[in-house]
Order: structure tokens, then sequence, then C-alpha cells
């Protein structure tokens, strides 16, 4: 990430998305440059001159990070799912929700940064990623527990 004179990440190819952001959506980002594991946070909103995201974080958990936090080391922005609100779930709702979640741990298959955006977007705490990630491993346990023993013939 480039960084200008005073050190500080350079936002500029960011500040589109950053400012086309409302309260509550999803911005999606590469983990790496291969592009197959991604980043989930939610956009809080602007205030005291920051942009604010909230995240479930591997080793560290649910936190509230700037907007400079999050994007230090990212490429591109993989996709913004935005929050529509509902009847009963209004904007300020998922805020104070997200914020409610502060400080639970972060766990792999069972609340990682994708299961923490879909609970707090959708009420539901569920991973694609982690349930594709389990699936795979699982069909590679199969293979080798069938495979091997043809293979030793």
């Amino acid at each position: 990430m480039e960084r200008n004179k005073k050190g500080k990440i350079d936002m500029r190819k960011f500040n589109n998305v950053i400012n086309s952001l409302l309260v509550g959506d999803r911005v999606v980002v590469p983990k790496s440059s291969i592009r197959w594991v991604q980043h989930h946070a939610i956009y809080l909103g602007h205030e005291n001159g920051h942009h604010w995201f909230i995240e479930n974080k591997e080793g560290i958990g649910v936190r509230v990070v700037t907007a400079e936090q999050f994007f230090a080391g990212v490429l591109q922005v993989t996709r913004v799912e935005r929050f529509i609100p509902k009847h009963n779930y209004s904007r300020q709702d998922l805020v104070q929700f997200a914020l409610s979640k502060r400080g639970k741990s972060y766990k792999l298959f069972n609340y990682n940064c994708e299961s923490f955006a879909n609970h707090v977007q959708h009420g539901v705490a569920k991973s694609k990623q982690a349930q594709t990630g389990i699936g795979i491993g699982i069909a590679a346990l199969l293979i080798g527990v069938f495979a091997v023993p043809f293979m030793r013939r």
C-alpha cells in the first residue's frame, strides 16, 4: 500500500467506494492476491473525521477499526453488499447489534468474518467460505480413505 509523505496510507483509490457506503453495508476484500478467501467488514459510518468499520479479525476477534486500518494492505475491493433495512431492523439497530459483539472471539469455522457480517446484516451467523472449506476437507479425506487402498495394490 502506498504511503504519502506523512507516512499515512494513500486512501485515494478507495474514496469512491467509501463515499458510496451507507451504514450497514458490507465491504468484501481479498485476503491475498489469490482471492480464494475474502475478508468481510461492516461499515458503521463517518464520525469524528473518520470512516468506521467493524470486523471479526483472525487472532483478535470483533473490533472497530478506521478505514485506514481496514484498507491497510488491501489492493482492491471485491464487492459491496448493500444492507437493506427491514421494518423491524434499521441501520441504527444494526450498528447497536454489531457493537454489542465487540470482543467476541474469532472462530474459523463457527464465527469468522463472513459469519459475523451475515449475523449483523441478516441475523444468521453462517459462512459459505467455511462450509466450502469443510466440504473440500471431507471430500479430500474420503478420497484419501478410499483411494489409498487401491493405490497400494
